[in-house]
């Protein structure tokens, strides 16, 4: 049975998204050149996935000049909370606290840390009035 596709960025799609996040509005070979840092794709490669990114509407294209530009179709900040619901869905079937309290977990918080997430919590609730 054929897996049903991801309206999520994968991990490939979302390092061109935080090249573009980075950059602003980049051709195909600025982007490639960021990749190029990291790890090894050819520049065939790294267009295929401008183009495949495009038509799931990832990205935008703009025809009106050559070489092609293309930003990213949705914010950064969009992005994430996309991300983060669609792994609290999956993973901890919608329960916010589980969630966090994974993330907690998973690595050694300080106690700096934990005094600034009880200040953003202090802030979400003060614009939540």
């Amino acid at each position: 049975m054929a897996r049903k596709a991801s309206s999520q960025p994968t991990e490939v799609e979302l390092e061109i998204l935080n090249v573009l996040w980075e950059l602003g509005p980049s051709t195909v070979n600025q982007i490639h050149e960021v990749l190029k840092k990291h790890r090894e794709p050819g520049l065939s490669t790294t267009l295929k996935m401008v183009q495949v990114m495009t038509e799931k509407g990832l990205l935008i294209k703009d025809d009106q000049q050559r070489p092609q530009i293309f930003r990213p179709a949705m914010s950064q900040t969009r992005a994430q909370a996309g991300l983060v619901d669609d792994l609290m869905q999956r993973a901890f079937g919608g329960a916010v606290d589980r969630l966090v309290m994974a993330a907690l977990e998973s690595k050694k918080v300080s106690s700096k840390d934990l005094q600034q997430i009880k200040k953003l919590i202090a802030d979400f609730e003060g614009e939540r009035k």
